[in-house]
């Protein structure tokens, strides 16, 4: 006796279950990312249905399966999944920052600062007034290293772009840096021809004081003038524009003036080399934020010797004094500026090198935590914290993790769980 069966649909017709066939997430990422060999092969589950095929159960979507308690468990992230919270005092970026606020607070640098009032910083002290003629009302001061070839143009050219008065009312202070080229025998020899008001400080290389800075700050304690002129030895800085520059501070409410190689008017020489012009401009980005004076990094500018004695600390090791005198002196945060053509020099050779560069970086650092105060730990701190999440990130996305920042697991966000696979007809 045969048993007479309605036949069922045809197998195209069939509705395919994504739940016959369902992969974890976990192991198909693994199986994708560290391949066949490094990974269990992807295990499928089989779920067997007691409805009919004919009828579509309800609530059923194409391509998409059931969601059910496990699932929706499995889709939590892994903090969720395990029923625990977070914990971000020991995982994920915050316990970096706050180790690194702690070490910024606590291993500050305190740099040896010069106090113009203390008299332990000051060294040198103005001899007197000459007896016979006017007395000393201009100084300029002159930082000099192995410039023994410039000192008798610069002298002359000087004297001769002055007024004839204020000639008799100007001297030269040169701060030597024990060059041993013969730097101390030309001042010598200008001073017994015809140029009276010459002097020369040499710092000897055993006394452990050296630079730019410190150079400057000597040659103020050792000037008798009560205005004080800054300018190169290299001739770079023009003597016809130092009446300009005394006019400005006289003129002017601020106890500073400026020359700038940036004015209306005014250009850099041709022959200045390209990548002078860009260590330059980048010194003055990286200054910009601290004043706003167009040519904070010159070295020719004017002061007045009693805003000098009344100014904070200032730090000697740094490169250009102008900057950290804006920031110290009182009521100089808006000096007047006078543009000058800026040469180039024809003797010597230019003492910028990478040295000079990072004292440059070190004096910017300075300048900076004392203008920010507690602002600038946490922008360190914040900084640095940045950067090794994002090198994390990276490390993890070359490895093909992705980009998790905080230290979860991978596998743990909300991301689809399952691949649709249809069923094959027999």
């Amino acid at each position: 006796m045969s048993v007479l069966r309605q036949p069922g649909p045809p197998s195209a017709a069939r509705r395919p279950y994504p739940e016959e066939f369902v992969i974890t997430r976990e192991r198909e990422l693994a199986r994708k990312y560290f391949g066949a060999k490094s990974g269990p092969r992807p295990v499928r589950h089989y779920v067997r249905h007691q409805h009919n095929h004919t009828t579509p159960p309800r609530k059923h979507f194409p391509h998409r399966p059931t969601p059910t308690l496990s699932s929706l468990r499995r889709s939590l992230p892994a903090w969720a999944r395990d029923r625990r919270l977070p914990r971000p005092l020991t995982s994920g970026p915050l316990p970096t920052f706050l180790a690194l606020l702690s070490l910024s607070l606590l291993l500050t640098p305190s740099p040896s600062l010069y106090t113009p009032s203390d008299p332990a910083s000051t060294r040198y002290t103005p001899p007197a007034q000459p007896a016979s003629g006017p007395p000393i009302t201009t100084s300029i001061i002159v930082p000099t290293f192995h410039e023994s070839a410039n000192i008798a143009p610069l002298v002359q050219a000087t004297y001769a772009a002055l007024p004839p008065l204020l000639a008799k009312e100007t001297e030269f202070v040169f701060v030597d840096d024990d060059s041993r080229d013969g730097t101390e025998e030309e001042v010598e020899r200008l001073r017994g021809e015809r140029y009276a008001n010459l002097e020369i400080l040499v710092r000897p290389r055993s006394g452990g004081e050296s630079g730019l800075s410190s150079a400057v700050i000597r040659g103020f304690e050792r000037a008798r003038g009560a205005r004080l002129v800054v300018m190169d030895a290299d001739l770079q800085h023009p003597p016809s524009a130092i009446p300009q520059l005394l006019d400005a501070l006289e003129c002017s409410h601020s106890p500073m003036a400026l020359g700038t190689r940036y004015g209306p008017g005014v250009s850099m020489d041709r022959n200045w080399p390209l990548y002078r012009r860009v260590i330059s401009w980048g010194a003055r980005m990286l200054a910009r934020p601290l004043t706003t004076a167009s040519d904070p990094m010159t070295g020719f500018f004017a002061l007045r010797k009693d805003a000098f004695e009344g100014s904070a600390p200032l730090s000697p090791m740094g490169f250009k004094i102008a900057l950290e005198l804006l920031l110290s002196v009182p009521k100089a945060s808006r000096p007047p500026e006078v543009p000058y053509a800026f040469g180039v020099r024809t003797q010597g050779a230019s003492k910028l090198g990478a040295k000079v560069i990072v004292k440059y970086v070190l004096q910017l650092i300075h300048l900076y935590r004392r203008a920010l105060g507690v602002f600038w730990h946490l922008l360190v701190a914040g900084g640095i914290t940045a950067f090794i999440s994002l090198a994390k990130a990276l490390a993890l996305r070359r490895r093909g993790m992705g980009g998790r920042l905080t230290g979860k697991r991978r596998g743990g966000g909300l991301l689809p769980l399952y691949r649709d696979e249809t069923r094959r007809s027999d």
